[in-house]
C-alpha cells in the first residue's frame, strides 16, 4: 500500500472534495476513442444545369492530444498524425474505396467500411465523417467502438424527392466477426432470416423507398448477443418541408450514425439551429421538425411539460410544424430525439437544406470536448448550440475563453439554459468546448442550399467496461496513476464462470475460477460486476490495454464459451506540485505566489491553494495578504483533469509583524514655534530599529532611536505629524498620524527704511497669529502707535519698536529705524566764465545720497553729462569744449527708492 497516495486520499476531506469532485464514473465512455468505424452511404448528386458532381467522403480527426494511427478501407490504407492538440487533420477516402452504389444494396459487401485506428499506446482522438460534393453535405460524429450496441432504432424523415431518385436507407458494420443482425419493422423482418456478416468490416445497406424510422436493427440473441456494430441510417437525398412551403424545393442527404438504445435518455434540450440570409442579415427562420422515437411500449412524451403522446416500441412522435423556440422533451422511458433542419426555400429567407441530427439526452453530457466545424463544401455559415445547467453556464468556454454572448434561460425550465455561437468570428476550425459541469452541443453550418449537422460531442453508455476503484473512498475512475494501489472491477453482460486478466504484456496474468459477480442493474439491463483478486500498481503512464477473457456459465450468450475483452485504459502520471514565493513577508503586505508545477501529458488545469489561515484560491498565481503575523503553512494541490490526486506541495512562510507607531507632542507655547515629539510605539515582537519623522512642513527626518526629537515651525498652522516605523525584519509600519497646532506669531519687520526730510513713510510688517494686537513705541510722528502698519512722518532719524500679541498671549517684539535725509537742492544757474565765483554747477546734499546717478542734456536730448555721484562737479564743458549761454536740463536719481528729480539749469556769461 502505497502510504503517500492514502494520505493524498484523506488530504481531498472539506473542501477539496468539491474542488476534485467529478472523478466517479458510471459504465459510460466518451465520443473519444481508439478505434472507430464509419461508412460512405448512397448518396444522389445534385443537379447543377446538368453537371452532376459525386459525392467525397472525408475524415475529420481531432482532440485534447497530439496521436497518430491509420486509416483503412477496402485496399486504401493512409496513417494519420495529429502534430498539435486542438488542432484537425483530414483524410480524403477514395470514393471507389468505401462508396456503396445504389445496386449494392442488400448486399453484403466486405471490407467496406472506413477504420479509424489509434496506434497503440497513443491518446484517443474525436473523429467526425462528412460527405459533400456540389450543393450537398452531410456530417455524422463517429462513434468509437466501445460505445457501439446490440440494439438500434433507425432514425430517418419521410422521403421526397425530385423524380423519387431518394431512398431512406440503414447502414449496418460488422466489428466482430460472424455477427448476425435482424431488421424489422413491428414483427415483420424486413431481411428474411436475418442479415450474417461473416468478417470484420463487412458492410450491410438497407435501401428503401419509404421512411425507416422505427425499423429495430439488433443482433441475434442466440449467435450474435455480445457483438458490437455501429449503425447509419438517413436518406440517399430528400425534402423537409412545411405545408405552407412550395416552389423550387431543393433536398440534400441525411446521415446521421445511430446511438444503441443503452445510449437513450429521458430528458433532451432542442435549440433551434440558426438562420441568416446569404448577406449575413438575421431572417425570421421557420424553425425545425422533431422527432421522438420510443424503445417501449408506453412512452410518454412532454414538450415543456405537456403531454404531446403516448407511443409504443419502434413509433415516434413529430411535431405538427416546425418548432422555432428553444424547448425541454422528456419521458418516462429512454427514446431518441432528432433535429431537422428545412429545405432552403421554407427556411424563412435564410439559408440552409435538409439535414437532420440525433441529438444526445441530459443524462449523457459531457464536460471536455474538442470539435471540428467544417466549411465544406459551400458552408458560410458555422454554429455550435450548448445546453446546460443554468447553475453552469457561467463556466462555459469555448477555447478557454467565455463565449462573447450570454446564455438565456430555457422558458419552461429556467434551471436549464441554452446559447447560439457563431463560429465565424473564430479564425480556427477545431474548437474546445468545456465546463464546469455536463453539457450537451451540436454542431451545424449552411450555405447555399447545404448543410450539415452532428452532435459535438457527448457520453454514451458501455455494457462492459473495467474502471479503477480507489482503496479508501470507493471512488469509481475512467483513467487510473502511476504508483497507486487500485482495485479494479469489470462489468460483464452475463455471468462468468472463469475470468482471465491480463494488465500488461509482460503480465503472466490471473485467471479467476467461479468468480463472485455482484448483479446490478444498469439502463433497465442485468449486468454483473467482479473486482480483480488483487490490487495493481501501474508503474508507467501511457495508454494500457487490458484484457479480460470470459467464459461464461450460459455457454450461448456471446455465441461462445469464451468472450475476449480488450479494454483501453489511460494511466497518467500524477501532476507535481510546486510554487514560488516569498520565505518572510510582513503582514498586511501583498504576496504573490508563482505556480511552478508540472505535469505529464495532460496539462493543469485546476488549481487550490490554502494559505494556512483559511483563505483558499482556485487561480494559477494568486495574491494573498496575512492580517497577522505569525508562521504559516501555504498548501498547493494541482489537477490536470485526471483521476490522479498529486502529492501535496507545502511551503512555510514566517510573516513578520510591524510596529504600531504612537507619539505624543508638547504645546509649542510662545517659544518660536519648537515642539517636542516622543515616541510611546510599540511592536509585537522584535524590535524597532529606525524612525522616521515627518513633521508635515516637507521637513522629514530618520533617528535610531526612540529618543524624544524637538522641530521648530516657521509658520503658525496644524501640521499633520507622521511617524513611520521599520522593524529589524525590515518590515515598515502604517504611519500614526497626529495634528499638531502651531500658535505662536510671527513678525517679519526689515531693518530700516528712508525718507527725505518733510516727507512721510508707511511702515510695512509682515505679521501672523491669532487675532493680533499691535503696540509701536515710541509713539512720536506715528499717525496710531496700535496698528500693524502705522505712517510714520518724523523729522529725524527715529527707531520704532513693534510688539505682537497672540490671543493666546504670545508676544513677538521687533525694530525698525526710519532714517530721515535732507533734501537734494540743485541751483539753476551758474557763469563758468573763470573768474572762480559760481564757475561750477552746485548741488547741495548730494553727499547724502551715495551711488546716486546726475544726467545733463542739450534741449535735442544729447546727453552732455553723467555721473556717478558728484566728485566732480559740472564746469558748463562738453567734452572740453565751452558750451554757449543757454538753457540746458538735469536728472537727478538718488538710487535709494526716492523718485528721481529733474529741470533745468541755464548757463550764463
Amino acid at each position: 500500500m502505497h502510504f503517500k497516495r492514502i494520505l493524498a486520499t484523506f488530504f481531498l476531506a472539506g473542501s477539496l472534495i468539491a474542488f476534485f469532485s467529478g472523478l466517479v464514473v458510471g459504465q459510460t465512455v466518451s465520443n473519444e476513442g481508439t478505434e472507430f468505424w464509419a461508412v460512405f452511404p448512397t448518396h444522389v448528386a445534385a443537379n447543377l444545369n446538368g453537371v452532376r458532381p459525386l459525392a467525397n467522403y472525408t475524415v475529420f480527426i481531432t482532440g485534447k492530444h497530439a496521436s497518430s494511427g491509420i486509416i483503412t478501407v477496402g485496399s486504401f490504407s493512409q496513417t494519420f498524425n495529429l502534430t498539435q492538440p486542438n488542432t484537425v487533420i483530414s483524410i480524403s477516402i477514395p470514393r471507389n474505396a468505401a462508396y456503396i452504389n445504389e445496386n449494392e444494396a442488400n448486399t453484403i459487401l466486405p471490407n467496406r467500411a472506413i477504420r479509424i485506428k489509434v496506434d497503440p499506446g497513443k491518446p484517443k482522438v474525436v473523429v467526425y465523417g462528412h460527405i459533400f460534393a456540389g450543393a450537398r453535405s452531410a456530417a455524422s460524429l463517429i462513434l468509437p467502438k466501445e460505445a457501439l450496441g446490440q440494439k438500434y432504432f433507425s432514425m430517418n424523415f419521410t422521403q421526397q424527392s425530385a423524380g423519387n431518385e431518394g431512398k431512406n436507407h440503414i447502414v449496418i458494420i460488422a466489428t466482430e466477426p460472424s455477427t448476425k443482425i435482424f431488421l424489422k419493422r413491428g414483427n415483420v423482418d424486413l431481411v428474411p432470416g436475418g442479415i450474417f456478416l461473416n468478417n470484420v468490416g463487412d458492410v450491410y445497406e438497407y435501401l428503401e423507398g419509404s421512411d425507416l424510422t422505427g425499423v429495430e436493427i439488433s443482433s441475434d440473441p442466440i449467435t450474435s448477443a455480445c457483438k458490437r456494430f455501429a449503425v447509419f441510417s438517413g436518406s440517399s437525398t430528400t425534402y423537409i418541408t412545411t405545408s405552407n412551403c412550395f416552389g423550387n424545393l431543393s433536398s440534400d442527404p441525411l446521415y446521421q450514425q445511430n446511438y444503441p438504445v443503452d445510449s437513450w435518455g429521458t430528458s433532451y434540450g432542442f435549440i433551434p439551429f440558426s438562420n441568416r440570409s446569404p448577406t449575413g442579415s438575421i431572417q425570421r427562420a421557420n424553425g425545425n421538425f422533431l422527432r421522438v422515437l420510443a424503445k417501449e411500449n408506453g412512452t410518454e412524451v412532454k414538450i415543456d411539460g405537456v403531454l404531446v403522446g403516448v407511443l409504443n416500441a419502434g413509433q415516434y412522435y413529430q411535431t405538427p410544424g416546425a418548432l422555432t423556440r428553444s424547448v425541454l422533451i422528456t419521458s418516462n422511458n429512454p427514446v431518441a430525439v432528432a433535429q431537422y433542419a428545412l429545405t432552403q426555400i421554407c427556411a424563412g429567407g435564410g439559408v440552409s437544406d435538409p439535414d437532420m441530427v440525433i441529438l444526445n439526452p441530459v443524462e449523457f453530457n459531457i464536460k471536455d470536448i474538442t470539435v471540428y466545424s467544417s466549411t465544406k463544401e459551400d458552408i458560410t455559415q458555422q454554429y455550435v448550440n450548448i445546453f446546460i445547467k443554468t447553475a453552469a453556464a457561467s463556466s462555459f468556454k469555448i477555447n478557454g475563453n467565455a463565449p462573447s454572448s450570454s446564455f438565456s434561460p430555457l422558458p419552461a425550465a429556467p434551471e436549464y439554459s441554452y446559447l447560439q455561437i457563431s463560429l465565424n468570428q473564430y479564425n480556427t476550425s477545431a474548437f474546445r468546448l468545456s465546463a464546469d459541469e455536463g453539457f450537451n452541443a451540436i454542431a451545424y453550418g449552411f450555405g447555399d442550399y447545404e448543410s450539415y449537422a452532428y452532435s459535438a460531442g457527448t457520453n454514451l453508455a458501455s455494457n462492459q467496461s473495467i474502471t479503477a476503484v480507489r482503496k479508501v473512498t470507493r471512488e469509481e475512475l475512467s483513467n487510473a496513476c502511476t504508483q497507486e494501489d487500485f482495485d479494479f472491477k469489470v462489468v460483464l453482460q452475463a455471468e462468468a464462470d472463469t475470468i482471465f486478466w491480463k494488465f500488461d504484456t509482460n503480465d503472466p496474468g490471473i485467471k479467476q475460477v467461479n468468480p463472485q459477480g455482484n448483479p446490478i442493474q444498469i439502463n433497465d439491463k442485468t449486468l454483473y460486476e467482479y473486482f480483480y483478486p488483487r490490487t495493481y500498481v501501474f508503474d508507467t503512464p501511457g495508454q494500457k490495454i487490458i484484457k479480460v477473457t470470459v467464459d461464461y456459465k450460459d455457454k450461448n450468450t456471446c455465441s461462445s464459451s469464451k468472450d475476449h475483452i480488450d479494454f483501453v485504459f489511460e494511466v497518467y502520471d500524477p501532476s507535481i506540485p510546486l510554487f514560488d514565493s516569498p520565505d518572510e513577508v510582513c503582514e498586511t503586505a501583498t504576496v504573490s505566489f508563482t505556480d511552478k508545477s508540472t505535469a505529464k501529458f495532460k496539462a493543469i488545469s485546476r488549481w487550490f491553494w490554502d494559505f494556512g489561515d483559511g483563505a483558499t484560491s482556485t487561480l494559477q498565481n494568486p495574491t494573498h495578504k496575512y492580517a497577522r503575523y505569525g508562521e504559516y503553512t501555504v498548501k498547493l494541490i494541482v489537477d490536470n483533469e485526471t483521476a490522479c490526486i498529486p502529492d501535496t506541495f507545502s511551503k512555510k512562510i514566517k510573516v513578520n509583524a510591524r510596529a504600531v507607531p504612537d507619539f505624543s507632542a508638547t504645546d509649542g507655547l510662545c517659544a518660536n514655534n519648537t515642539i517636542t515629539f516622543t515616541d510611546a510605539s510599540s511592536i509585537p515582537e522584535g524590535n524597532i530599529v529606525k524612525w522616521i519623522w515627518d513633521f508635515g512642513d516637507e521637513t522629514i527626518i530618520e533617528v535610531m532611536n526612540n529618543q524624544p526629537v524637538t522641530h521648530t515651525y516657521q509658520k503658525i498652522g496644524t501640521y499633520d505629524v507622521k511617524l513611520t516605523l521599520v522593524s529589524n525584519s525590515g518590515c515598515e509600519s502604517q504611519p500614526s498620524v497626529k495634528p499638531v497646532t502651531v500658535f505662536s506669531p510671527t513678525l517679519v519687520m526689515g531693518s530700516m527704511v528712508y525718507i527725505i526730510e518733510g516727507e512721510s513713510v508707511i511702515l510695512n510688517v509682515a505679521a501672523a497669529g491669532n487675532n493680533l494686537r499691535f503696540k509701536w513705541t515710541p509713539a512720536l510722528a506715528l499717525n496710531r502707535d496700535d496698528i500693524q502698519n502705522p505712517v510714520a512722518s518724523p523729522l529725524s532719524d527715529i527707531t520704532y519698536s513693534l510688539t505682537i500679541t497672540s490671543e493666546e498671549g504670545c508676544e513677538q517684539t521687533d525694530t525698525i529705524a526710519v532714517i530721515v535725509l535732507p533734501g537734494i537742492k540743485a541751483s539753476n544757474t551758474f557763469t563758468p566764465n573763470g573768474d572762480g565765483v559760481n564757475d561750477v554747477w552746485t548741488i547741495e546734499n548730494l553727499n547724502e545720497y551715495p551711488g546716486s546717478e546726475i544726467h545733463i542734456y542739450n534741449r535735442y536730448g544729447v546727453k552732455l553729462f553723467s555721473s556717478v555721484g558728484y566728485p566732480d562737479p559740472w564746469d558748463g564743458k562738453y567734452q572740453g569744449e565751452v558750451l554757449p549761454v543757454g538753457t540746458y536740463y538735469y536728472i537727478i536719481d538718488p538710487k535709494n527708492g526716492r523718485k528721481a528729480l529733474s529741470g533745468s539749469i541755464t548757463i550764463l556769461r
